[in-house]
């Protein structure tokens, strides 16, 4: 699990919509309506409090329901970090949810849409590890057949 400190800019719900600002000084506010969020709220957050972020990378999120949205219908960020219906959306929910509700929301995806780009050059052969160990002797294996035979001998010295 990985974890970072963040900067809370604004009062945050719990059950809320985030997204991430800035590299060295990582700030935290709600994600505005039909952007992607990056993370959710899990507790109420006070502006002007530093947390810690933990990416737990998990599939589904909690999330107040701004509307009533049907079983399977995609999500999109609405007023105040809710989620709302939408055609498309970052996620749709499981079940159905009443407004004012907590939605189980699945990620459907992340990041930008469009076509996959181009697979990237092989990278460089790394440095080869070093030899292992020598391996057990196996078992015995079977007899082979028998070879052809050979050619006739020199007959030798008569015998005394």
């Amino acid at each position: 699990m990985t974890s970072f400190k963040a900067l809370v800019t604004q009062d945050v719900p719990a059950n809320r919509l985030l997204t991430k600002s800035g590299v060295n000084n990582v700030t935290l506010s709600i994600t505005s309506p039909g952007e992607t969020p990056d993370f959710r709220s899990t507790g109420f957050l006070n502006q002007g409090r530093i947390v810690t972020v933990k990416i737990t990378d998990k599939p589904s999120w909690n999330v107040l329901a701004e509307e009533d949205i049907p079983a399977g219908s995609n999500v999109e960020v609405g007023t105040d970090g809710m989620v709302v219906p939408s055609d498309t959306g970052f996620g749709y929910v499981l079940e159905d949810v009443e407004a004012g509700k907590v939605a189980t929301v699945i990620r459907s995806g992340t990041g930008a849409t469009g076509e996959k780009g181009p697979r990237g050059d092989k990278g460089p052969d790394g440095d080869p590890g070093p030899q292992g160990p020598e391996g057990e002797k196996g078992p015995t294996g079977d007899k082979g057949p028998d070879g052809d035979k050979g050619p006739p001998g020199d007959p030798g010295e008569p015998a005394d």
